[in-house]
């Protein structure tokens, strides 16, 4: 069995393991030298002397002849990259469930599917090994359309170097990951990698000053959305309900009206993403897709509604950077009598950003500050440097059990209210100091609703 991870070894496992830093390979491969098995395959950047151990003079040339053999003829599969800080997952979602031909969607959400081929722990963009043994088991053998959901730290780390994109699309760019980037201009040269010449074929964007920055600087064919006759896909009239909008667009000369079966804030902005990369990368006609929007769903944890008495709903979304928390409020504030809104801020994380998601719930009529992932720093200090940003006479709570906190916001709402309950959206556990304990927020919420029913 060939591996890429210290934590995959078994008796029979070949490890294939390499890193620039010769100190963190000695580390890695003692930390394997300990536990049994076969062999370990690495570059001469290794100092370490074992039987086990050879040590190979082009490691990069061994290692694609073992991505080859993971997923033969993996290279001739259509792969599509998604990026951008909000509506990522969002996008690629809806992209999946577009495309007509066997397709396979990996992102934030889908952490359960790569249970079967490694023990590592879920990231956004996981690394292409872990990808391509995926593709490789009998059960995906007949998919031909991968689509990625591709992260800054991803693009940053090389972690899917050799893989060539078909078409890739960019949603936006607002504070994000500042603990890992430091500053947006880094932040947005990690998403500008994506789009370079042997990366991806062609760029399709939102219209902004982000994505017309990437347009500036890309050679690659682009194609844009937004609500001017000079975009490739042109928004000529939108009219969004709770549930549902009606779209009237513009496309290469020809007019398109749909209802589409969604809600969400940017929601129309992802749909029209997902539907343009798979229009401009050829593999689909606009009927088929257009089809297939009618019966569209978001992803779990993404403006997922659920609906209680007196014509109240509670929303739970992923919404965790100031601006994705502001367009969330601003979305249901007009559609609702009273917004309620319940969030906190992940420990050992961006700190800067904080204060500024203070300051994005003040439109809100009630707000709960409670634990996100405090991870291992003091939850009392992560409120208080939220409730910087929070107006003094804003009716705001600090409740950092996290069910409890949802349980009081529940026990508010009357009457055409709404619910938000942001941050952590899919996720299924809750990181403390020294535990991790498994929550989810949409379980909290249907208990609540069943023993109140």
């Amino acid at each position: 069995q060939i591996i890429n991870s210290t934590l995959d070894i078994t008796d029979n496992s070949v490890l294939f393991i390499n890193h620039e830093s010769k100190e963190k390979l000695d580390k890695l491969i003692s930390e394997a030298l300990e536990k049994n098995l076969q062999k370990i395959v690495t570059s001469e950047n290794c100092s370490i002397s074992n039987e086990k151990i050879i040590k190979v003079k082009k490691y990069e040339e061994r290692y694609n002849d073992v991505l080859r053999k993971l997923c033969p003829g993996y290279q001739k599969k259509d792969f599509y990259g998604v990026t951008g800080t909000n509506g990522k997952t969002t996008t690629g979602f809806y992209l999946n469930q577009l495309i007509s031909e066997p397709s396979l969607f990996v992102g934030t959400t889908e952490e359960d599917i790569f249970k079967k081929v490694t023990n590592e722990e879920h990231l956004t963009t996981p690394k292409l090994f872990n990808i391509l043994k995926l593709l490789g088991l009998n059960e995906n053998k007949d998919i031909n359309n991968v689509i990625i959901e591709v992260s800054s730290h991803a693009l940053d780390q090389e972690r899917l170097k050799g893989l060539k994109f078909k078409i890739s699309g960019f949603t936006n760019l607002s504070q994000d990951h500042f603990d890992y980037h430091k500053s947006i201009e880094n932040y947005f040269n990690s998403k500008l990698k994506l789009f370079s010449n042997n990366v991806s074929e062609k760029l399709v964007y939102i219209d902004s000053d982000w994505g017309n920055k990437i347009n500036s600087l890309t050679k690659i064919p682009s194609f844009s959305i937004g609500k001017s006759k000079k975009n490739n896909l042109y928004i000529k009239k939108i009219n969004i309900d709770k549930g549902k909008y009606d779209l009237t667009f513009e496309i290469e000369g020809k007019n398109f009206e749909i209802t589409v079966p969604l809600s969400g804030p940017e929601s129309h902005l992802n749909y029209l993403l997902a539907l343009s990369m798979a229009y401009f990368s050829e593999i689909s006609n606009l009927e088929k897709i257009l089809e297939a929007s009618t019966s569209l769903k978001n992803p779990r944890g993404r403006f997922e509604i659920i609906k209680y008495k007196n014509n109240n709903d509670v929303i739970i979304d992923f919404a965790h950077t100031p601006e994705s928390i502001t367009q969330v409020i601003k979305f249901v504030k007009n559609k609702y009598r009273k917004v309620i809104v319940i969030f906190g801020a992940g420990g050992n994380r961006d700190k800067e950003k904080r204060v500024l998601m203070g300051k994005s719930v003040n439109q809100a009529d009630k707000v709960i500050i409670t634990n996100d992932n405090p991870r291992n720093e003091n939850e009392e200090d992560i409120a208080k440097e939220i409730l910087k940003g929070i107006k003094l006479n804003k009716e705001t709570k600090v409740i950092l059990d996290r069910k409890e906190a949802i349980l009081e916001g529940i026990n508010n709402l009357d009457k055409d209210s709404v619910l938000l309950i942001l941050g952590k959206g899919h996720e299924k556990i809750q990181e403390f100091k020294n535990s991790t304990i498994k929550f989810s927020d949409q379980d909290v919420v249907n208990q609540y609703i069943r023993e109140d029913s």
